[in-house]
């Protein structure tokens, strides 16, 4: 994908409308386009239709758990250039490891700033854009 000529895109997976308002702000602030799911396998297939440059995953949600989604996710070769954010408000090392275990790129515990979130993401999304 052509980054240069397109908004760099982010999906956010979370099932809090709240979250999903904060963090649309914090990254349509910075140019991005944003689009949303509001539960696990509605964010898997959105995801795979038209793949993000950054996915925000909360892990608790109903239905597909966070958790479930980022391997289902990385185990498409189309996601290989995609970063996933697990944000999350448990702090439990365990549920650290295993985000990293699944490929996840990074895990914020809420509450976030959002110059955290922002510098993270977009730290990974280049990370990933440069793979080949």
């Amino acid at each position: 994908m052509d980054t240069a000529a397109q908004k760099p895109r982010v999906l956010i997976i979370d099932d809090s409308p709240t979250i999903r308002r904060i963090v649309q702000s914090v990254f349509e602030r910075e140019g991005f386009e944003v689009s949303f799911a509001s539960e696990g396998g509605e964010g898997v297939r959105l995801a795979l239709m038209n793949p993000p440059n950054i996915i925000i995953l909360d892990i608790m949600m109903e239905g597909l758990h966070g958790f479930e989604v980022c391997k289902m996710l990385r185990a498409n070769s189309s996601m290989r250039r995609t970063a996933i954010i697990i944000m999350s408000g448990r702090s439990y090392k365990p549920d650290i490891d295993m985000a990293k275990e699944l490929g996840a790129d990074s895990y914020i515990v809420k509450p976030f700033s959002s110059e955290e979130i922002l510098k993270i993401a977009i730290e990974h999304m280049n990370e990933r854009a440069s793979r080949p």
